[in-house]
């Protein structure tokens, strides 16, 4: 479904929104509603995810660079 000037697009067909119901408009209204939030809370999954997956990897590292000192400061005692 899409919206411009007036004219509402679903599965092919054109309805004009004067010849629309007001029901049909407030139908209209929440479907545009909702794909705004879906597409909004799917960029906001695929952020999160890359955020997820950056902190991931800073974890290994920090967890890797601490190994390595300990396995040092391990060496040096010895």
């Amino acid at each position: 479904m899409t919206e411009q000037t007036n004219v509402i697009h679903i599965d092919g067909k054109e309805y004009k929104q004067s010849d629309l119901s007001v029901e049909q408009i407030r139908l209209v209204s929440k479907i545009a509603k909702y794909q705004k939030q879906s597409n909004e809370l799917k960029d906001a999954f695929e952020d999160a995810s890359i955020l997820q997956q950056q902190y991931l990897e800073s974890l290994k590292t920090s967890l890797g660079n601490a190994e390595t000192t300990k396995s040092m400061e391990n060496s040096k005692a010895g």
